[in-house]
Parts: C-alpha cells; sequence; structure tokens
C-alpha cells in the first residue's frame, strides 16, 4: 500500500469516543513513573551506611530523604509505592494492549527474581536477602511498566529522565563550586554515595538528554538548546566526578549514539551541528574543571599511590573465589559484606565493584547467566526491529514532539553505558542507578513493538506485575517502619537521651534485622560501661541475637569486648575474638585485641602468634594494595608494641626493643599526621575510647624510647 495513502487515511481518521479516557488514563500513569524518575536520584542514590541520624519529624525525614542515606528504605518505599499504584491505575482503565516483552525474556526475567529468592535458603542474613530482592523485583516490574508507555507518553517520560539528569548535575556543580577553592581536585558526589555512581546515573541520562535534543523538531529552537545545555551540564558533572571509566562509559555512550543515528540514517546537518556544538562546550568547559579526573590519571596520581585499579583487580579475585565456593546458588542476595570477608585478598568493600560478580556471588552462576540471557533476548528484539527497512514505531509516531529514531539511538548509548559501567562498579547495588537502568530498557522496548497483531488481554500480566509490587511494598513497609524508629533511637542517642525503646520498636517492624540488634547491643554495653552493670546481660543477648541472625566479625568483636571490659572474662573474650576472625581473618584490630588479652592471660607464646601473623598481613598484598594507601593503617602499632613488650621480657637486646617501639611510634605519628591534614581522614570519626586506647600506645613508646 501507498505510504502516502496510509498516513493520509491515518489523519482523515476521527477518533473514537474511547479514545480521550485512554489517553488521561495513560497520561496519569505516566505522571506518577515521571515522578518517581526524578525522585530515584536525588533519594536513593546512596547506601544505608554512615548517616547521621536526623530528627524524627516531618521536616527532618524530607530533608534527609535528599541528603543522606539514613532513611534511603523511606526513598525506594516512595518509588514502590507509585508503581504500585500506575499498575493498578492501567490495569482498570487499560485491560488490554500490546504487549512488548517477548515472552521468552518473560520467563527469564520471572526465573531470575525466583532464583534470587530461592538464594535466602543458603543466606547469612535471611532479611538482608529479603530486602535486596525486593528492590530486584521492583526495578524488573519497571521495565514492563515503561515498556507499557504510548507514543505521547515516550516524550514525557524521557524528558523527566533529562530533569532527573539535569538536576543531579546541578547538585554536582554547586558542589563543586564550594569546594574547588580549598580543594583544587574535589570529586563531586552529588546526591549519590560515592563519585562514580553518580558518573553511572549520569551515563544513564545524558545520552536521552542528549538525544532528545537532536530529536527535537527544527520549529522548536529553544526547547532544542535548552536540552543541548542539560546534556552539556551532565556531561560536565561526569568529568567532575573523577571517574575515570565514567568518563570513558560516556564516550562509549556518545559513539553507540553516532552509530545507531547512522544506522537508522537519522542525521541532518542541523543535528550534526548540534551535537558538535555541546562536545566543543564540553571540551572547553573541561579545560577549567577536569582537575578531579587528571589528577587521576597522571603519573604523578600513581606515585601518589592511586591505587584504586589495583584493588578492584585484587577484589574481583576475593570475589572469584567466592564465586567458587558457592557457584549454584550463592551466599545469599545482598549478602557480600558478610561473606566476602572469608575469601578476600584485600581490605574491607561493601561491593565487588563489579555487578555481574556479585551477582554471580551472592546468587549463583545460575542467577548470572539467566539475568544476561534476559538482556540478549531483548536486545536481540530491539536490534531486529530497527534493521527491518520501516521500523513499525517510526509509522506510529504522530504523537511524538521528537524523532523515535533519535531517541532510540540515545536509549542505546545509555544501555551500552550501563552494562559496561557495571564491569568496573556495582551499580546495579545503588538502588537508583539500578532502578533507572531497568526504566530506561523498558523506555527502548516502548518504541519497538512486535508488530501488527500482538494485542492481547493483559489480565495476567497485571495480576502478576501488581502481586509482585504489592509483595515488594510490604517488605519495603516493614524496612521503612525499621529505619524510622532505629533512626528515632539514634537521634535520641546523639541527644544524650538513651531510647532502648526505639530500637524494640523498631524490631517489631522488623524482628529478623540483625543491625537493630547491633544497635540495641551497642547501647545496652555502653550503659554496662558507663558503670550500669546490670544491663551486660542484655547487650549480650542482644549481640548474640545479632551474631546469629547477620555474622558479622564486629559483632563478635563487640562481644569479646563486653566479656573483657565488663564482665573481665578472658577466657570468653578470647573466644570470641576467635569466631570474630573466623568470618575476617584480616581484622587487624580484632587480631590486636586479642593479643592483648593472650598478654592479659599470660600466653605470651600466643600473643606474639598473633602479633607476628599481624605482620605478615603487613607484608602481604592486603596492606601494600589498599583502597586508601594515604591513611596509615594504625593496628599495626600495636602489633610492634607488643612484640617490643615480648622481647623485653624475653631478655631480648634493647636494641631490638627500642627498634619495634620506634616503629610503632611511627605509624601513630604517621597517623596523626595524616588526620591533620586529610580531609578524608578527618571526616572518619573515632570513639573517644578508640582515641584514649592510641593515646595511651603513644605514651608507652615514648616512656620507651626516652
Amino acid at each position: 500500500m501507498n505510504p502516502e495513502h496510509m498516513k493520509k487515511k491515518r489523519l482523515s481518521k476521527k477518533p473514537s469516543a474511547s479514545v480521550p479516557p485512554q489517553r488521561q488514563e495513560v497520561a496519569l500513569s505516566t505522571w506518577l513513573l515521571s515522578i518517581a524518575l526524578v525522585l530515584a536520584p536525588l533519594t536513593a542514590g546512596r547506601l544505608e551506611v554512615g548517616g547521621e541520624p536526623v530528627e524524627p519529624s516531618l521536616h527532618g525525614v524530607v530533608t534527609a530523604l535528599f541528603t543522606t542515606g539514613t532513611l534511603l528504605p523511606v526513598a525506594i518505599w516512595v518509588i514502590a509505592l507509585l508503581m504500585l499504584a500506575a499498575v493498578v491505575w492501567e490495569w482498570r482503565k487499560y485491560p488490554s494492549g500490546d504487549d512488548r516483552i517477548p515472552p521468552s525474556a518473560r520467563v527469564l526475567a520471572a526465573g531470575l527474581l525466583w532464583w534470587m529468592l530461592a538464594s535466602v535458603l543458603p543466606s547469612s542474613y535471611r532479611w538482608g536477602t529479603v530486602v535486596a530482592w525486593s528492590y530486584w523485583a521492583v526495578a524488573i516490574a519497571a521495565a514492563w511498566l515503561f515498556a507499557r508507555r504510548q507514543a505521547e507518553s515516550v516524550w514525557t517520560i524521557a524528558l523527566a529522565l533529562a530533569v532527573a539528569g539535569t538536576l543531579s548535575a546541578a547538585f554536582a556543580m554547586r558542589e563543586y563550586a564550594e569546594n574547588v577553592r580549598t580543594v583544587p581536585n574535589w570529586r563531586v558526589f552529588g546526591t549519590f554515595f560515592n563519585p562514580n555512581f553518580l558518573a553511572g546515573y549520569l551515563c544513564l541520562t545524558m545520552p536521552v538528554t542528549l538525544a532528545l535534543a537532536l530529536a527535537t523538531s527544527g520549529e522548536r529552537k529553544e526547547l532544542r538548546w535548552l536540552l543541548g545545555f542539560w546534556a552539556w551540564m551532565q556531561m560536565v558533572a561526569i568529568l567532575l566526578t573523577g571517574s575515570r571509566f565514567g568518563t570513558a562509559s560516556a564516550v562509549l555512550a556518545l559513539a553507540v549514539l553516532v552509530g545507531w543515528m547512522a544506522w537508522n540514517r537519522s542525521w541532518n546537518r542541523q543535528r550534526a551541528l548540534l551535537l558538535a556544538g555541546v562536545c566543543l562546550a564540553v571540551l572547553g568547559t573541561a579545560l577549567f574543571t577536569a582537575r578531579s579526573l587528571t589528577a587521576r590519571v597522571t603519573p604523578q596520581a600513581a606515585q601518589a599511590g592511586e591505587h584504586s585499579g589495583g584493588f578492584r583487580v585484587w577484589t574481583w579475585r576475593g570475589t572469584m573465589r567466592m564465586v567458587q565456593a558457592h557457584p549454584l546458588i550463592g551466599t545469599g542476595l545482598g549478602t557480600y559484606e558478610i561473606a566476602y570477608p572469608r575469601y578476600a585478598y584485600v581490605g574491607f568493600t561493601r561491593l565487588a565493584h563489579n555487578s555481574y560478580l556479585q551477582i554471580a556471588a551472592e546468587a549463583g552462576v545460575p542467577a548470572l547467566i539467566v539475568l544476561l540471557g534476559t538482556l540478549g533476548i531483548l536486545a536481540w528484539g530491539v536490534l531486529r526491529t530497527e534493521a527491518r527497512p520501516a521500523n513499525p514505531a517510526d509509522a506510529d509516531s504522530t504523537d511524538m514532539p521528537v524523532d523515535p529514531r533519535v531517541l532510540r539511538a540515545g536509549l542505546a548509548g545509555a544501555i551500552a553505558a550501563g552494562l559496561a559501567r557495571n564491569l568496573i562498579d556495582s551499580d546495579w547495588y545503588i538502588f537508583a542507578c539500578l532502578w533507572t537502568f531497568w526504566a530506561v530498557v523498558g523506555l527502548m522496548l516502548s518504541l519497538t513493538p512486535r508488530g501488527k497483531g500482538h494485542e492481547v488481554k493483559l489480565k495476567r500480566l497485571y495480576v502478576a506485575h501488581t502481586a509482585l509490587l504489592a509483595v515488594a511494598c510490604v517488605v519495603l513497609t516493614l524496612r521503612m517502619g525499621g529505619a524510622l524508629h532505629a533512626n528515632s533511637a539514634n537521634w535520641s542517642l546523639s541527644q544524650g537521651i538513651p531510647d532502648a525503646q526505639g530500637y524494640q520498636r523498631a524490631l517489631q517492624w522488623e524482628p529478623f534485622n540483625g543491625d537493630h540488634y547491633l544497635s540495641l547491643g551497642m547501647l545496652y554495653l555502653g550503659m554496662a560501661r558507663a558503670g550500669d552493670a546490670s544491663h551486660a546481660a542484655e547487650a549480650e543477648q542482644a549481640l548474640r541475637r545479632s551474631a546469629e541472625l547477620m555474622p558479622l566479625s564486629k559483632t563478635w568483636y563487640h562481644l569479646g569486648n563486653l566479656y573483657r571490659d565488663v564482665q573481665g572474662d578472658l577466657e570468653r573474650a578470647a573466644d570470641a575474638y576467635r569466631r570474630a576472625l573466623q568470618l575476617d581473618p584480616h581484622a587487624l584490630r580484632v587480631m590486636a585485641e586479642l593479643g592483648r588479652t593472650l598478654e592479659r592471660q599470660g600466653k605470651l607464646q600466643e600473643a606474639e602468634a598473633v602479633y607476628r601473623q599481624m605482620l605478615k598481613i603487613e607484608a602481604s598484598v592486603y596492606h601494600q594494595v589498599r583502597a586508601i594507601p594515604e591513611l596509615p593503617e594504625v593496628e599495626y602499632a600495636f602489633a610492634y608494641a607488643g612484640l617490643a613488650r615480648a622481647a623485653k621480657l624475653q631478655g631480648k637486646p634493647e636494641r631490638e626493643v627500642r627498634d619495634l617501639y620506634a616503629r610503632a611510634l611511627q605509624i601513630l605519628d604517621a597517623d596523626r599526621d595524616a588526620r591533620e591534614r586529610n580531609p578524608m581522614a578527618q571526616a572518619m570519626r573515632r570513639t573517644a575510647e578508640r582515641e584514649r586506647a592510641l593515646e595511651e600506645l603513644h605514651r608507652e613508646c615514648e616512656r620507651a624510647l626516652r
């Protein structure tokens, strides 16, 4: 049939009475998803670690959502609730339509979620696995929900994604302006846990924003240049993160965008000039603002101890050991921090710096294979449709103010950058990055229909996704309730008011959360150390329950301190420290405390063996390759001082004793100097008890060297 005739027929067809309600219904769900897209990077870009407690009020909670990871569960709950509302709305108003996801990919995605959930069986922290699974459930559901967008909704969603990326870039630029005078090579964090994850997120939004600028018709000149300016902001923000692979991934995204547009023949002179103008503006800006990046790629950076790359490689090797030990079903989704230390070659890390390896380690190799299979099937469908002489998505694009061919190129660049980023970092373990990636995948599918004759009743799919999101929302509601009550207790404690009931209320919401038991145990331990010995039994009970639910080395370390310092039971203290070392064989602070405890027991040979083991670690790759090599590892000072005491008791030459004390003092002085000069060291606060122990050791070394 003549294409011109088809176009005239389509334009002359009058809309039926049912069309306006359908468009209104889709628009409402699209607005809900657009709000979620904007909220994700601003509220869910952090890890729930190290956050300061906030005032338990509406103002405090809202402020925390945009400034700290303390209440991350609240942010994720809001996003999941918006998605659930969108699904229910569309189910009621739009029960049939085109399913854009191939059945085989849908089956594999369901299999992935079931396999991840099955990893709860061997999990060392089952509640953590259930919570991590709920994040993936919300993200996978996002792909289907965003794939349901129609032509007029795709523009709204893509624009919301561009707004989200621009706001993230604006926060980053403001941060850079505030810090660049004092720290010229400052790396911006924005609203994310670290600069690399901000770069990873912007690699998802920048290609889409640029594609919108290129795809907007020439009649909308102001909008085109505004979108081009937004793309420039996001590119500059990526440079300001100082993320080397983030920058490389952004270049990959641009290359894919350019190549894809050449493939579908969507280039014209106007678009080429706009792209050239944006890129030249970025290069010009980089001459003045790229210190964050250049400071990490120069030979001087390598000489100064920039070991980020080496640390990653050794982390991957340790993660591979973890995969080999648990190849089928892993250690449990979300348990990397707990299980990894037993297999590590180098220091502590919460993430594997490679999402693919971390998924294989936590959920088993089959989970990784199914995930890659799902993505492969979706990619094949997109490529096959794009290769057709006339893409059906383009014929249905009269309601879109942009060229869908160009928008698909930007989405392809974003997906390519996202996949590449996860080779070098664990972006999918940051909820904002995980959820946005699958939203982009869904948006790509919305522009890649399977052709005519595929309109089906969607009741089963609506039921499945509503149930999936409902289950996730239940889990996230419990998680949110626990987080809010724990924050309230932490806030009271920061004001000098112990609030054990706050932690107990948190446990009513999350009875299997080991963190709440740990916080409660530490509260009771502090009270017992302050002189109220009646709380010692409660501290032991809470800490032991935490160790059962979430077997962390630090929990047994605190139990050892309780037994030794409060109850005076050196034997049980030594046993607790040994349990801690079984969970983390490189836990230097635990080894130092075990050595001191053995000395107090009179077991000098065992204590000396522990201290010498610490020095073996100092000579190993564990000490030589560190994530932050500029910060001295002060625990070795305790080992040298302990060996000096042992040498003195054994009657060894005074010179040997003095050399050991001198080495301990050298480490302590280097630590003091680093804390005076290094902003990162200053941010790592120590407890008053820890400071006293270091001060006592410093005085001991000085007395010995007089």
